[in-house]
C-alpha cells in the first residue's frame, strides 16, 4: 500500500497498523482451529473409548485434522 491507502486504514482502523491487525487476525484463526481440533480430538477419543466409533473413523479424522492444520499455517502463517 502506498502512503494514502495506509493512512486511511489507520484512519478507519483506529490508528491501527495493517501488519498488527494482520498478526492478530491469523493468531486468532490459528488459535480457534488449534482448540477445535483439541475439542474434536476428545470427542473423538470419548467416542472410541465407548466402542460408538471404530478406529478407521478415528484416523480420518487425525489424518484430516492434521491435513487442515498443516495446510492453515502453511498458508496464513508463513
Amino acid at each position: 500500500m502506498n502512503e494514502a491507502q495506509t493512512a486511511a486504514f489507520k484512519a478507519a482502523a483506529g490508528n491501527v497498523e495493517p501488519a498488527v491487525l494482520n498478526l492478530l487476525f491469523i493468531g486468532s484463526l490459528i488459535a480457534v482451529l488449534t482448540l477445535w481440533a483439541g475439542w474434536g480430538f476428545v470427542h473423538v477419543y470419548r467416542g472410541y473409548a465407548a466402542g460408538n466409533i471404530k478406529g478407521a473413523a478415528v484416523q480420518r479424522f487425525v489424518v484430516r485434522v492434521v491435513i487442515l492444520l498443516l495446510v492453515s499455517l502453511y498458508l496464513f502463517a508463513s
